[in-house]
């Protein structure tokens, strides 16, 4: 049995990126313990999850826009998908057998309102754009950096979470998708013994907004905060109270 004024604090980091929670709930720890996150505070719905891993990317995210020549325009979803998994083979060539372990992408144009086109969430290191101009050879890129000014402007990942899961698919089909990797690049959320219940933030942290600060449930108390650590700082994490 647990002391009943414990608290717990539960820590989910994701490069820069950390989500925590403090709760009494002494029973949600132990499952989190035993199993992958499952508590809406770290990544309860899609968009909670594609944040996590988008921030994954760090300050070294690039959105890139892939369009189509009027000669290669696919004229339906799976022409696009050909293309798609045309391009990853590419660039798996280009880097020597090692498949790409860090992408997000997006189709547009489903529903009529514009070309299809692709956006592709990669990181600068894997794939610049000079190398993405010339491996994809289907139209034209359009580069946008994801850089630490960037990021701190979006508030963070959610706004890119949103754009990239903000339509509901059809049945059996997904507009979206991410490299299968990257859940398991995920570390497993920090857990700790709290006297407070009071959520440690470094100073030099850059504050996110949440939606709940502290609130009681019919499961108990709980205390959220997220932020974003600068990057220079070295993500290491001391122990509250």
């Amino acid at each position: 049995m647990s002391d009943p004024s414990t608290w717990y604090c539960v820590r989910q980091r994701a490069g820069p990126f950390v989500k925590a929670f403090s709760t009494d709930n002494y029973r949600l720890v132990k499952r989190l313990r035993a199993r992958s996150p499952s508590h809406p505070a770290l990544s309860g719905t899609p968009l909670d999850r594609l944040e996590l891993r988008l921030a994954l990317f760090g300050y070294d995210g690039i959105f890139y826009t892939l369009t189509f020549s009027d000669e290669t325009l696919p004229r339906d979803l799976d022409g696009v998908m050909r293309v798609w998994n045309a391009f990853l083979m590419r660039v798996k060539r280009w880097r020597k057998g090692v498949p790409l372990d860090f992408y997000v992408y997006r189709i547009e144009g489903l529903h009529g309102d514009s070309r299809y086109h692709i956006h592709a969430f990669l990181r600068d290191k894997d794939l610049p754009p000079a190398v993405v101009q010339y491996l994809w050879t289907w139209g034209f890129v359009d580069d946008e950096p994801f850089d630490e000014k960037r990021v701190l402007a979006e508030k963070g990942y959610r706004c890119l979470a949103r754009y990239f899961t903000k339509e509901r698919p059809e049945v059996g089909r997904h507009a979206w998708g991410d490299a299968r990797k990257l859940k398991s690049l995920l570390p497993p959320p920090a857990v700790h013994a709290s006297k407070t219940g009071r959520i440690s933030i470094p100073r030099d942290a850059v504050l996110l907004p949440v939606r709940d600060d502290l609130k009681k449930t019919g499961w108990g108390y709980y205390q959220y905060a997220r932020y974003l650590l600068p990057q220079k700082r070295r993500f290491i994490f001391n122990q509250e109270d």
